[in-house]
């Protein structure tokens, strides 16, 4: 089946076709490196690695690009703030980042350009720009000039005349309110280059558009990232390219953000005051505290496309449904060989796992739809365990070459839900005694209640003629 992508900017979803067959390039903006990464910096990577890995799958070669902000505003004032070099703390913190990645086994990114390495072909690309009166340089850089972009909010679906409003900035010299900067000026002790315009340094936008340019050519095939991301970033990415003479992204590609019990979370929000609240979004504390494969598990449990909810029942079930189909595949889960699609799909197996294995795959096709493709691995756990002998075996090898496919049930993944400790056992034996009991008194409001209500953090109550019983799902 071929790939059917939804393209941000064309709001449509349509078969996705490689500029060269056989050859996909990616890119995705990756993290400013100026402090401990938190789950913003870990979403990215591990969706597009599923997406990579299943671009490859389907017959492709990828370069995949993410790439360092290593100089930036928040790198300086953080040196400022602690007299530590700016390049000692983008070092480090760039390591912490490659640590998670390893972590979380985020493995198909083939570059991890660094801004620092590519400043003087930023500064042929702005000084073009400013050659064809594109951009212009103003008291304290060089700024873009948005109204010579047509079609300028294109991506973002924003109009030109609302961001255009309260006139031009007379201190700076700009030519429009909304015009970005593309290189500026040092300040004294800063770190800078050299540029026409005098010593100084690349804006955030004319990265990518440098670097993706470099890495993958003028014209690629997806370029990535968050919702946030829209505008101004990729729209001033894309504005600056198409200028420049590029092609740019012929697709577009934006994951949802994170939220927590339902609602935006931000690093402006009160509430991230709050050590014991903050940490909650901490890479380091979530990777602690659920472990790097459930982590992996309930980012890809949802489409890529729609919000993350990191309320931590949420994060606790989705780990106690992994730990079960873990606790199913058993020794499997030690072996090392890797069966590729076409090996799968050559497989005899019977009608079910046929039905099931053919929805994983169709799910992965359409638009990378992970949420359905990870309800189908319940799928055939379930079935397995209706099964014996060289038939269970099947299943769970199925369910276990499936997931490898999108990088789960990795050797050395296992990991054991604490929620099936002797405790929680006892916690559940009293809660279906009670619903139990409210159905015996024809109370059914209560018992419905309490089966909503366990349902919302995860856990599933099946009834049968020997009573009750419950299973913790993702």
């Amino acid at each position: 089946m071929a790939i059917q992508l939804y393209d941000t900017l064309t709001r449509e979803k349509t078969t996705f076709e490689p500029l060269q067959a056989g050859s996909v390039g990616l890119y995705l903006c990756g993290p400013t490196v100026y402090d401990d990464c938190h789950i913003g910096h870990l979403m990215g990577p591990v969706l597009y690695d599923a997406v990579a890995r299943w671009l490859i799958v389907r017959g492709n070669e990828v370069r995949f690009v993410i790439n360092i902000t290593d100089i930036d505003d928040k790198i300086i004032r953080r040196s400022l703030e602690t007299g530590e070099p700016w390049d000692s703390i983008a070092g480090r913190y760039t390591e912490q980042y490659f640590g998670f990645m390893r972590e979380l086994k985020v493995t198909t990114v083939t570059d991890h350009p660094r801004c620092t390495q590519y400043v003087p072909q930023m500064v042929e690309f702005i000084a073009r720009l400013v050659v064809e009166d594109r951009a212009y340089e103003a008291a304290d850089g060089v700024y873009y000039d948005v109204v010579k972009q047509p079609g300028y909010g294109k991506l973002s679906g924003r109009r030109l005349e609302d961001m255009l409003e309260g006139g031009a900035s007379d201190d700076k010299g700009l030519r429009n309110s909304a015009d970005f900067a593309l290189w500026k000026k040092a300040k004294p002790g800063e770190p800078s280059w050299p540029s026409p315009w005098g010593e100084g340094r690349p804006g955030w936008h004319i990265e990518c558009s440098v670097m993706s340019s470099e890495l993958l050519g003028g014209e690629f095939d997806l370029h990535g990232g968050g919702d946030d991301l829209k505008f101004p970033h990729h729209e001033n990415e894309l504005a600056q390219s198409e200028a420049h003479g590029d092609g740019f992204a012929k697709r577009w590609m934006h994951h949802g953000l994170v939220q927590y019990c339902g609602k935006k979370i931000a690093k402006s929000d009160p509430r991230m005051q709050d050590v014991d609240f903050s940490q909650q979004f901490q890479a380091r504390w979530l990777i602690d505290t659920y472990g790097a494969p459930a982590l992996r598990f309930f980012l890809l449990r949802g489409h890529y496309r729609r919000p993350v909810d990191f309320e931590p029942k949420n994060l606790h079930a989705c780990g106690v449904g992994l730990a079960r189909l873990h606790k199913q595949l058993g020794d499997k889960m030690d072996e090392t060989a890797e069966s590729s699609l076409d090996e799968i799909l050559a497989r005899d197996l019977d009608g079910e796992l046929t039905n099931r294995r053919e929805r994983f795959c169709a799910a992965m096709d359409d638009d990378f739809n992970t949420a359905v493709a990870l309800a189908e691995l319940f799928a055939i756990e379930k079935h397995a365990r209706s099964l014996e002998g060289d038939a269970r075996d099947a299943a769970l090898q199925l369910m276990r070459d499936l997931g490898r496919l999108l990088g789960l049930f990795q050797v050395g993944d296992r990991i054991e839900a604490a929620s099936h400790d002797q405790l929680f056992d006892d916690v559940m034996k009293v809660l279906i005694g009670l619903r139990t009991e409210a159905r015996e008194r024809k109370d059914f409001a209560l018992s419905d209640a309490i089966r909503d209500r366990l349902q919302a953090i995860g856990i599933e109550l099946r009834d049968g003629k020997d009573g009750s019983s419950w299973e913790a799902g993702c």
